[in-house]
């Protein structure tokens, strides 16, 4: 099976609000997300899709939802202390940890995808040396 990927960067604030740890306190990372799709033929052009196709599908359900954001679980914790501030908040049904990122990232775009064409690998670096992947093996 042929794939295609495409990296993206952006910048983000989250906490992890059930966690015991620094990572319960406000903080950020510039991430970097790697997205592969797979895909049995290529279409016009010989390619298997346009990069700029598979770019605009995740800029719309992650880059430009979480970039500059506050990512937060959606509970009365992170409610009380965070509706008051101005700015751009993204709720989650989960922690916002890189896992849970990957995981809500790789179903969403599944959904959006044309039909022959499957999310391979999706992997979300919170740091240089620290990330989390989906990987489908089917």
């Amino acid at each position: 099976m042929l794939s295609i990927t495409k990296s993206f960067h952006f910048e983000a604030a989250h906490r992890i609000s059930d966690y015991d740890g620094a990572c319960q306190y406000l903080h950020g990372h510039s991430y970097k997300l790697e997205v592969t799709i797979s895909g049995k033929e290529m279409v016009k052009g010989d390619m298997l899709m346009d990069f700029k196709i598979l770019k605009s599908l995740v800029n719309k359900i992650a880059i430009e939802p979480w970039d500059h954001a506050l990512i937060l679980k959606d509970n009365e914790i992170n409610h009380s202390e965070f509706d008051h501030l101005n700015g751009k908040t993204y709720w989650m049904e989960t922690e916002p940890t890189a896992e849970r990122m990957v995981l809500h990232l790789s179903e969403q775009l599944a959904g959006l995808l044309p039909q022959g064409f499957s999310v391979r690998r999706v992997k979300l670096y919170e740091t240089d040396s620290c990330f989390a992947e989906y990987e489908n093996i089917h």
